[in-house]
């Protein structure tokens, strides 16, 4: 028989576009070869409120069981209002001296809890199976789903995907304790597991990354050329940066017929802008064709722990253009040899041009490149041999 283990993630529905979300699925269907794997998630699909929105209770998808628990309650003004507290307290890259005090452990707690989702049934289920589950995989750092199950589950028996990136709550001093609570972390690039190093004095753990599969796209016809941006498109991911600088560089260059074309959920409320078209959600097909006919795709986020849709684009050959402040986005860059990453507009704006100025020769190198870095490092079964070691070593470790 198959050892049990689960894995928790904050949401989760197999349409659903998000990185985390898309990690913990994967690794739930890499480990279901060799593990009896349950997913354990929330039956919120919407990240902001986390209203009930999926029935709760467990079904059977492919080879995994996903056991969805009701969330107490949805965020309301009291999250927002510590959130706010939080982010006022934070400059230069840290939570400042004075403000520290009033970070009160109970305080930090409650902004975990409030901010959601908060699963009592989740946590109830993992004590009711605390001996039958030989290993639990805590996917995202952030959440109470994480956190709180970290503080009162075996260990020894856990481990955490945590999809870091310098946000002001990873400052939190009380995420340092995950270094005594969690027996291996699984770390999805060099440069998350240094910031882990830098913030929480985590230095232990193997670099796991994910699998990219995607096919060989036809590339996009358009009639112009065209940057391409795919996400969330959100103030937090840098996307009201990117629309300004794009509009400053093609204003200075006139005669360029370059545009920036964007996909996604629009929480800016997008108005028309000249060069820029917004084509909402589009198919998976679609989008990989987009990103094969880019002539560079962007990543303007400085949050980012993996940037699946980054290295999507890099296995289309297509270069990346990358905030880099970003340090898993900018070592992506610095590895495949390819791409650039800016930290300031005049970065940014020689970076379009020399993209614009490249020769059909150097193109077709850069794209060699890109498709070269992600077949290399995230082929399947070498993702999975090194997520179902870690994993076995736990459940060997925990046993005795």
């Amino acid at each position: 028989m198959k050892p049990r283990i689960a894995i928790v993630v904050q949401r989760w529905a197999p349409d659903m576009v998000g990185g985390s979300e898309a990690l913990a699925w994967q690794y739930a269907e890499l480990l279901s070869r060799d593990f009896e794997v349950d997913l354990l998630t929330s039956t919120a699909l919407d990240y902001v409120t986390w209203a009930n929105a999926l029935p709760e209770g467990a079904e059977r998808v492919g080879d995994v069981t996903v056991r969805r628990f009701k969330t107490a309650f949805t965020r309301g003004e009291y999250f927002f209002t510590l959130d706010r507290k939080l982010r006022g307290d934070f400059s230069g890259g840290a939570i400042a001296e004075h403000a520290l005090p009033r970070w009160t452990t109970a305080l930090q707690e409650e902004l975990i809890k409030v901010q959601g989702p908060w699963c009592p049934g989740l946590l109830a289920h993992l004590d009711a199976h605390a001996d039958a589950y030989k290993a639990v995989v805590l996917t995202t750092y952030l959440y109470p789903t994480s956190y709180f199950v970290s503080c009162r589950f075996d260990a020894r028996k856990l481990l955490m995907a945590p999809t870091l990136h310098d946000e002001p709550a990873a400052h939190l001093p009380v995420y340092k304790r995950y270094r005594e609570r969690i027996a291996r972390f699984l770390w999805l690039t060099n440069a998350e597991r240094e910031l882990a190093t830098r913030l929480w004095g985590v230095e232990q753990g193997e670099v796991i990354g994910m699998t990219l599969d995607a096919a060989t796209a036809k590339p996009e016809s358009m009639p112009y050329p065209y940057l391409l941006y795919c996400g969330r498109i959100d103030a937090l991911k840098g996307v009201d940066q990117l629309l300004a600088w794009f509009a400053l560089h093609r204003a200075a260059r006139p005669h360029s017929d370059l545009r920036l074309v964007l996909t996604g959920k629009d929480t800016l409320g997008l108005r028309t802008m000249p060069n820029v078209e917004f084509l909402g959600f589009v198919s998976e097909e679609k989008k990989l064709a987009l990103m094969a006919g880019a002539l560079a795709f962007v990543q303007p986020s400085r949050y980012e722990s993996f940037s699946i849709v980054a290295l999507e684009a890099m296995a289309q050959g297509t270069p990346i253009v990358v905030n880099g402040q970003c340090g898993p986005l900018a070592e992506h860059v610095l590895a495949s040899g390819t791409g650039s990453a800016y930290r300031d507009r005049g970065e940014f704006d020689a970076a379009i041009d020399a993209l614009v100025a490249a020769t059909p020769a150097e193109r077709e190198r850069d794209a060699e490149r890109a498709r070269a870095y992600v077949s290399n490092r995230y082929r399947r079964e070498e993702v999975r041999r090194r997520l179902a070691d870690e994993v076995a070593a736990v459940v060997a470790s925990a046993g005795r």
